[in-house]
């Protein structure tokens, strides 16, 4: 596969896609070559083993956001990305399953099927109906559902479906 631009408003399609980057389809050659096609807006840094976008766009106090990340399986294919909430407006834009994304409701997604909350508790995994998961999502609180119903979503990541 080619270098292709990172799409910031595609649909979120868990254990599949996000970014317009598929699970397992695309190595790490691959997503290099599309974030080198970046605009003025985005850098990457190259970690080696995981790669990742920020925003350009200045922030106070000099910090940087991150926009998203790539990981890869020892293989070198993509097997996990994730999207982060910034403190400005060059996020990821794309929705999950094109109704949900960045700062909505993490308890809305029980729509699509059932959210367990993990054993570290800071994420929820979306379960489907054949008890498999592809996204989780996440807000850094250790806190549940059921004690917090409010809570925003600051991080998706879709990873193969387990």
């Amino acid at each position: 596969m080619g270098a292709h631009e990172v799409d910031f408003s595609a649909d979120i399609i868990p254990g599949e896609s996000i970014a317009g980057f598929t699970i397992l389809n695309q190595d790490y050659d691959d997503v290099r070559r599309s974030l080198e096609t970046l605009d003025k807006n985005y850098y990457f840094q190259d970690n080696g083993d995981y790669l990742e976008v920020f925003s350009k766009i200045d922030q106070e106090y000099g910090n940087t956001d991150i926009i998203m990340n790539f990981f890869f399986n020892s293989e070198k294919k993509l097997d996990c990305i994730n999207v982060f909430k910034t403190n400005n407006d060059n996020q990821y834009e794309g929705r999950i399953l094109g109704k949900y994304g960045l700062g909505d409701k993490v308890i809305d997604l029980a729509e699509f099927g059932e959210l367990e909350r993990t054993s570290t508790g800071e994420s929820f995994l979306l379960i489907n109906n054949d008890n498999k998961y592809g996204l989780s999502v996440s807000n850094g609180l250790d806190v549940s559902l059921e004690e917090d119903p409010e809570q925003n979503i600051a991080v998706i990541s879709v990873h193969c479906f387990s």
